[in-house]
């Protein structure tokens, strides 16, 4: 997809990265944000469910969003090596979410 990403820091300010949300963490994805928040200095929480599938959930972390946000700027920490299911939002239009109301 290809649109500019000034439209997430300044307009919406990454409201995908906000909230009680849970998102599935690959072990290369989930060793990344650990080894990162380590070097930022910044708690990464991650559980391991049942049938063995890492979690990061936003509610285990100050603020209620994803550990890799800065919350002054709206930025991605780790933007480019971001996990799959933050690369591939948003994958269907969702109501107040800016970027995939243009994709209708």
């Amino acid at each position: 997809m290809n649109y500019d990403n000034r439209i997430c820091i300044n307009e919406c300010r990454a409201m995908c990265c906000r909230g009680p949300l849970v998102i599935q963490l690959t072990v290369s994805e989930n060793e990344l944000l650990k080894s990162t928040g380590k070097q930022l200095q910044v708690p990464v929480v991650s559980s391991v469910t049942m049938d063995g599938k890492y979690i990061l959930k936003f509610s285990d972390h100050p603020g209620l969003h994803c550990p890799m946000l800065d919350s002054e700027t709206s930025m991605c920490r780790i933007y480019d090596d971001r996990p799959k299911v933050c690369r591939e939002f948003p994958l269907k239009v969702t109501p107040g979410c800016f970027i995939s109301e243009k994709l209708r």
